[in-house]
């Protein structure tokens, strides 16, 4: 796996995927463990209406619940109706804050973020090309990010929206990622430390009274780092409000745990007014062992403290069967109230089997 990969598949990329087909077993899980769902990443640009009927029919019967599927409109209206069918949660998988070669946005370079050393993510990608990050406190990329999600709000059938990205640039990468981008992160760096635009420093400091780039060293001042996770809290419970006006549902894929996810992109996720929340517990890149699955999912629902349910995200990609079991099993054995897998693509034969006896257990 190359370096662009890793840090796109840690963030959830929304690139058309297509997975081979795939052999479903019929067995469903027992009764007794209905109540912990079953959520999946899908997607793709080609599959015709007859595809997503096949694939939806063998997800039902493997016992999944719901489904978060990306490429947009075309493809949700292709999706929806075998969704209702067999009787699936279909939520809309979108972007929110990067939006590499985004046609409206990119006649807006003044609404991407800026980094401290003074460089915008529309000219200067941060880690990898499809980095283009919009600043949140801008009044104008608030309402475009609102608009454009409650226009896919709009469409018939759709059970829901999930943000992804919904956060800043990486400050700090999981500490597996590290030696990939050849960076030793023990601390912020100015060139991974957004957003310092003259509409984010201006706000600031009127409520503040002073700068963040006349301090010594941004990065310790803790009404800073509060600003920008206000900002980001501001726009999701905006468009919360607005989803939930439009009767749907509201989750976001965040970073594994609320404590990691303020630290590393500014997420301070257990503060928003959604529905539900899937943390990307993806415990090799962070370079923990299989047992971060159970740790991770603690501190969200201890954080949370029954204010919404929690769906732990497990990643597929360099899993082994005894890995996937393993993983169900501790996820099981917290208040959890269930998985979701990143992505269908990675679902084969022996996983979906896997995934099925763990249950049952």
């Amino acid at each position: 796996m190359d370096k662009r990969q890793f840090i796109k598949q840690l963030g959830l990329g929304t690139a058309a995927i297509v997975g081979s087909p795939l052999l479903f077993h019929s067995c469903q899980p027992k009764d007794t463990i209905s109540d912990f769902k079953l959520w999946i990443w899908t997607g793709g640009g080609n599959k015709t209406e007859a595809d997503w009927d096949k694939e939806l029919e063998g997800l039902k019967n493997l016992g999944f619940y719901g489904v978060l599927v990306g490429g947009g409109k075309p493809v949700l209206e292709k999706a929806i109706p075998a969704a209702k069918k067999h009787g699936l949660q279909i939520h809309a998988w979108l972007w929110t804050m990067n939006r590499p070669g985004d046609p409206t946005a990119q006649q807006h370079p003044e609404w991407y973020a800026v980094s401290r050393e003074g460089n915008s993510s529309f000219d200067v990608r941060p880690y990898v090309d499809y980095y283009q990050w919009l600043c949140p406190t801008k009044p104008e990329v608030q309402e475009f990010v609102f608009n454009g999600m409650m226009e896919v709000c709009e469409i018939e059938g759709l059970d829901g929206i999930q943000l992804d990205y919904v956060r800043y640039c990486d400050v700090i990468l999981p500490r597996g990622l590290w030696e990939k981008y050849d960076l030793v992160q023990d601390h912020e760096m100015p060139e991974f430390d957004f957003c310092y635009c003259e509409d984010c420093r201006n706000k600031f400091k009127a409520e503040q009274g002073y700068d963040p780039l006349d301090l010594d060293d941004p990065s310790t001042d803790s009404q800073w780092r509060q600003f920008r996770y206000d900002s980001i809290t501001h726009l999701v419970n905006k468009i919360a409000e607005g989803v939930h006006q439009r009767k749907r549902q509201i989750s976001a894929s965040v970073f594994a745990t609320p404590s990691l996810a303020r630290k590393m992109v500014r997420q301070d996720w257990d503060k928003w007014n959604l529905d539900f929340v899937f943390p990307m517990v993806y415990y090799k890149f962070y370079a923990e062992d299989i047992g971060f699955m159970k740790r991770a999912t603690e501190e969200g629902l201890n954080d949370l403290n029954g204010s919404k349910p929690l769906y732990t995200a497990f990643y597929l990609a360099d899993k082994n069967d005894k890995e996937v079991a393993e993983a169900v099993k501790l996820v099981k054995d917290t208040k959890a109230n269930g998985m979701a897998f990143y992505d269908y693509g990675l679902l084969n034969e022996s996983f979906q089997k896997t995934i099925t006896e763990a249950l049952k257990q």
